[in-house]
């Protein structure tokens, strides 16, 4: 794996590739800038914590809310600090979390969109990260970082519900996800400098060095879906060290494809 970008991200988050356009987006968090492949770059108020493509364009994830083009769907923040890790299921929902500092501070939220409605799933989060879905769409994955915990769910495309939340993996610190076309799931590992695979039975397949300390997410992407791109972050080893490239958006081409992009379905962006 090699980094592909100069920018510099201090908490490079979120990529997500959009097929219209053959482009990747993903998020500075604390910087508020929104990065293209393209080579293009938005300065927004921080915090950007995703970007969703859309049928028109891209929803905005920000600190408490969900936007585009001047629409805005709230999302109740309550205890929690701000919104984290967002995805689009395979009916086109918006599923976006929340984080509170503090280890195990369980004063978060795993939220829906539901028209112009963020409905609770999931609380008692501490930093919601990770969501992915199974090839059929009926399994969700989703990750609470400090619980060092994988979580599945039952899911129904028909009405976006889930139930029968239990363990998928066990890992150190578990941050962004992906699944390929085999319905394996991808991890990043935050402070570990590895991705892991691990098999649709939760089996740990393949460990994937990045090349930096801080690897946050990762998506699948390009013409054929078989570039994993993965985001880092420039943060200090523990012996407070700095990775060369750490904050660079970096990718390699991998064997198994990755899933296609389902666009989002917001009120903000008409048909």
């Amino acid at each position: 794996m090699k980094p592909i970008d100069d920018r510099v991200s201090e908490l490079g988050e979120g990529p997500a590739w959009d097929p219209r356009t053959g482009t990747l987006r993903w998020v500075d968090i604390p910087g508020g800038v929104v990065h293209s492949s393209d080579g293009s770059s938005q300065q927004l108020t921080a915090p950007v914590t995703a970007v969703l493509p859309t049928a028109t364009g891209w929803a905005t994830v920000r600190q408490d809310r969900v936007e585009q083009d001047g629409h805005t769907v709230p999302v109740p923040l309550g205890a929690a600090d701000r919104c984290n890790d967002a995805k689009t299921d395979p009916a086109g929902r918006i599923w976006v979390g929340t984080m509170a500092g503090g280890e195990l501070s369980r004063r978060g939220s795993l939220f829906r969109i539901d028209g112009d409605t963020a409905a609770e799933q999931v609380s008692g989060v501490s930093i919601s990260n990770g969501l992915g879905w199974s090839p059929d769409g009926r399994r969700m994955y989703w990750a609470d970082t400090p619980t060092g915990r994988i979580d599945v769910f039952d899911f129904d495309p028909a009405d976006g519900s889930i139930r029968d939340r239990r363990p998928f993996a066990v890992t150190e610190l578990p941050d962004g996800l992906t699944v390929d076309a085999e319905g394996a799931v991808w991890v990043a590992r935050w402070g570990s400098g590895v991705l892991h695979r691990y098999t649709a039975d939760g089996e740990l397949d393949t460990v994937l060095p990045v090349g930096v300390s801080h690897p946050t997410s990762c998506a699948f992407g390009g013409p054929d879906l078989r570039t994993l791109y993965v985001t880092t972050a420039r943060k200090p080893t523990a012996d407070g060290q700095f990775s060369r490239h750490g904050g660079q958006l970096h990718a390699t081409r991998l064997p198994v494809p990755g899933l296609p992009t389902t666009l989002a379905v917001f009120p903000g962006a008409s048909t």
